[in-house]
């Protein structure tokens, strides 16, 4: 972690707290599948049961797990409404199709371009330190991420 505890945390929970609006949509794309209060209640308490456990233990892996079980959760109701969409609007269905994929490949990417800035965190500093000053942001890596996941 290269960020003082508190700004991690600002840094962090605001992707879980976004990503459950997305679910929420997600889940909310087929009448089907329930009431919107309780969907909203469920996804404020995984919030808040999120944001009390990760205060209290500290432990990044945590956060990942969690935010990991949301993208995966948005994942999987993409994919069931593509099927959906597909027995009655091929046209749709071929849009959603390479929605889907270009949001998966941005993500995919950023969370490739997260993980180079993690391990390689030293010398990316170092290299900004020595590359002219329009040039230094570039390599933020970890800004891609945010780009990347807002995308995907």
């Amino acid at each position: 972690m290269t960020l003082q505890y508190q700004w991690q945390l600002a840094d962090e929970l605001p992707m879980v707290y976004g990503t459950c609006i997305c679910i929420y949509c997600a889940l909310q794309a087929d009448v089907k599948v329930g009431t919107d209060i309780y969907v909203a209640l469920a996804l404020f308490g995984y919030s808040a049961v999120v944001t009390l456990v990760y205060v209290q233990i500290r432990k990044p892996v945590f956060h990942q797990i969690a935010y990991g079980l949301e993208v995966a959760i948005v994942l999987v109701r993409s994919m069931l409404h593509q099927i959906e969409v597909r027995k009655t609007n091929a046209r749709a269905y071929s849009e959603l199709v390479h929605m889907f994929w270009l949001g998966v490949g941005a993500f995919g990417v950023s969370f490739v371009l997260w993980n180079i800035d993690n391990i390689f965190c030293t010398n990316l500093r170092a290299l900004r330190a020595v590359l002219p000053a329009p040039l230094g942001p570039l390599f933020q890596l970890h800004a891609y991420w945010h780009i990347g996941t807002a995308l995907g």
